[in-house]
């Protein structure tokens, strides 16, 4: 049992821990850089696989319990870095279209390609369909860059210096989608293929760029009373949670929501002046997309090779061939996206 709790705690504490040391201040990442957001990809991608352990132990299930969140910041970091690029980049939405679609579709293409053949390989028939299949996280991804797109052309037309009326716009339709998905889709469908409650992490993202220096200012008084009082809140809508989560909206949905943002907001002030890149960090939020991509597809060729493999094995040998194979996924298609990008 200590082996097995071992093992499963192994890849967070290392991908977690090292990089949120205490540094000087010329070692640490400043807040929302590129060196912090990596750090902050790589710890939520080793997350997110934890949840789709199958026949796990208790301490995956408890670490795998927070992958909603984690995939709530990828939302945010993509809000936040279209809305930083088409205000600082003149021609940003000129290529808009080339350089999302290409940086989305290259990899999951790589990716589906790769699940065509173990698919092939475990039931020997050809599933073409996988070739051209579309992640749920991707298609949400597709739906918010089209109304991205939407809304920049129509206010750079029509209220070009608006940008409360343009910032609505977009929070108006990520709002209402996630509510249209969680009251009229059926529950389980809605959260593996529409991601309701994630997808709201579209809206911190425009806020957060929004209101980016008054966030930091209100984080740098009283630093530590609102870290402990953050965890606290934190702590208390958990146990809430655990309570209401069956509750029709106002537990499964909203309480699931602010729940989210409490534990972003606690971790943003946590980790500001603590965060330090590293080589292993920057690599691990370079394949992030990659290793959520394909996560699933070696995870289930482990299962089926070794049905009977010790839940700590599993989830180590996992962990090190998805990182394998992710970063053999991205280097094969960061020079496919870079040549398209021209």
């Amino acid at each position: 049992m200590f082996f097995t709790l071992f093992l499963t705690l192994l890849f967070p504490l290392a991908f977690c821990l090292i990089p949120l040391k205490k540094g000087s201040s010329s070692e640490i990442s400043s807040f929302f850089s590129k060196e912090y957001t990596d750090v902050l990809k790589g710890i939520c991608c080793i997350i997110v696989v934890y949840v789709h352990v199958k026949n796990g132990n208790f301490l995956q299930d408890a670490i795998g319990s927070f992958a909603y969140v984690c995939v709530t910041l990828f939302f945010l970091f993509s809000s936040y870095g279209m809305l930083l690029s088409v205000e600082k980049k003149s021609d940003y939405l000129k290529h808009f279209w080339r350089n999302r679609l290409s940086a989305l579709l290259i990899p999951l293409f790589l990716i589906n390609v790769a699940i065509f053949a173990c698919g092939y390989v475990k039931t020997g028939l050809y599933r073409f369909d996988a070739l051209y299949s579309l992640n749920g996280y991707v298609r949400v991804l597709l739906e918010f860059c089209l109304w991205f797109y939407f809304v920049e052309i129509v206010k750079k037309k029509w209220f070009p210096k608006n940008h409360v009326l343009g910032d609505l716009l977009l929070i108006v339709g990520i709002v209402s989608s996630s509510l249209l998905l969680y009251l009229l889709v059926d529950a389980e469908v809605s959260a593996q293929n529409g991601w309701p409650f994630e997808r709201i992490g579209l809206v911190w993202g425009i806020l957060l760029y929004r209101y980016y220096g008054k966030f930091i200012s209100w984080t740098q008084k009283h630093c530590l009373i609102k870290t402990v009082m953050l965890f606290l809140l934190s702590i208390c809508l958990g146990v809430l949670y655990l309570k209401f989560k069956m509750v029709y909206f106002w537990g499964a949905y909203l309480l699931k929501i602010v729940l989210g943002l409490a534990l972003i907001v606690f971790f943003f002030i946590f980790t500001e002046k603590r965060i330090v890149a590293n080589k292993i960090s920057s690599w691990l939020g370079g394949i992030s997309y990659e290793v959520y991509l394909s996560h699933g597809m070696i995870m289930g060729m482990v299962a089926y090779y070794c049905p009977n493999i010790n839940s700590g094995v599993f989830i180590f040998v996992s962990i090190c061939i998805i990182l394998i194979f992710s970063t053999l996924v991205h280097c094969i298609g960061k020079p496919i996206v870079k040549y398209l990008r021209k």
